[in-house]
């Protein structure tokens, strides 16, 4: 009891001390909308089969973000998209079985962001809710810019969720960034699990000026009996013309198995040809212990952006592993508001 009392009393003197340095703000509510489309029609060709062709929706989010002054604002998001997995299984000699099951719609609305921010001085802010993971779609999705075209390496390959229920704190000087967060761990398509297992992530970001960004983030995730864990790192550089990012990730006992580990790293560039066109060029690859398998996976594409936040793209893609290898042609659209 004394220890909680002493706990309590030293938190209550860093709010009292956090909130005597704010500035008075007078109250002046703000709301703004704001979403995306992202449809696209592709054709898919492997060797001694039919090309497979079909339109689209990769996804499509809206979402309203209202401010009650500059230091506390709340954000409402709702993403469509798959949300449910293929399920593979495999034999004692690791050779998948089939399996009839259930999938469920490849359109979901589910509740991706639900967030309350506040910041209470000029460095500290905090989180609260359905949060956004700073695994990778803080900083790494925003860097790469082409979401309409793929998501990056750790969401497509789900090496880590886009948002779960948690709280953050998050200390800003001019070029660095810390955080820590804690989450259920279980993403945001489902509650806290019966086990009550929390995640504990760390996050540090280097910005020495406008041109570069570094970053290095990692979370534990235990239970009884092993160790879940993930670390991740990412140097990205960019110009009015150029941009070059890559980043690094490896997942350890993933579902707690020991030596299930994921590999993946990804390398990326565009370049502005002269507005607006520009080329676009991604190398994918990942490594699953648990199936011995090594993907490789390819972007080589044009983008045209006749006006802002309206882009189309014409883009060739290779997918190759173990199993197979095809090629797929894609034209992609982006619409954002």
């Amino acid at each position: 009891m004394f220890k909680i009392l002493i706990l309590s009393n030293f938190f209550i003197l860093i709010f009292g001390y956090i909130c005597a340095q704010q500035d008075t703000i007078a109250n002046k509510k703000t709301t703004e909308l704001f979403g995306n489309i992202f449809p696209s029609f592709y054709s898919t060709y492997a060797k001694n089969k039919r090309t497979y062709n079909s339109f689209d929706i990769y996804t499509a989010q809206i979402g309203v973000k209202i401010s009650l002054n500059t230091n506390v604002k709340g954000i409402v998001l709702y993403n469509v998209t798959k949300t449910t997995s293929d399920i593979t299984v495999f034999d004692s000699l690791n050779k998948p079985l089939q399996v009839v099951y259930f999938k469920g719609s490849e359109y979901t609305a589910f509740l991706k962001q639900a967030e309350v921010q506040w910041k209470p001085t000029q460095h500290w802010e905090f989180s609260i809710g359905q949060i956004l993971s700073e695994q990778y779609l803080t900083v790494q999705d925003k860097f790469w810019g082409y979401r309409y075209i793929a998501f990056t390496l750790q969401e497509r390959y789900q090496f880590g969720y886009p948002a779960d229920f948690g709280i953050r704190s998050a200390y800003n000087l001019d070029k660095w960034r810390f955080s820590v967060t804690i989450s259920n761990g279980e993403g945001p398509f489902y509650k806290q699990d019966s086990n009550g297992l929390l995640q504990y992530a760390t996050n540090i970001e280097f910005r020495p000026n406008n041109h570069w960004i570094t970053k290095w983030y990692g979370n534990l995730y235990p239970n009884k009996n092993t160790l879940k864990s993930c670390q991740t790192a990412f140097i990205g550089y960019k110009t009015d013309k150029w941009r070059l990012g890559t980043e690094g990730v490896i997942v350890f006992n993933d579902l707690w198995k020991d030596a299930n580990d994921y590999i993946g790293i990804s390398a990326y560039f565009s370049y502005l040809l002269t507005k607006p066109w520009s080329i676009i060029a991604r190398q994918d690859y990942i490594h699953k212990n648990s199936t011995l398998t090594k993907t490789y996976f390819t972007i080589v594409g044009i983008q045209y952006e006749p006006t802002k936040d309206f882009q189309i793209s014409l883009n060739q893609r290779l997918f190759s592993n173990k199993q197979t290898t095809y090629w797929q042609s894609y034209l992609s659209v982006g619409f954002k508001f």
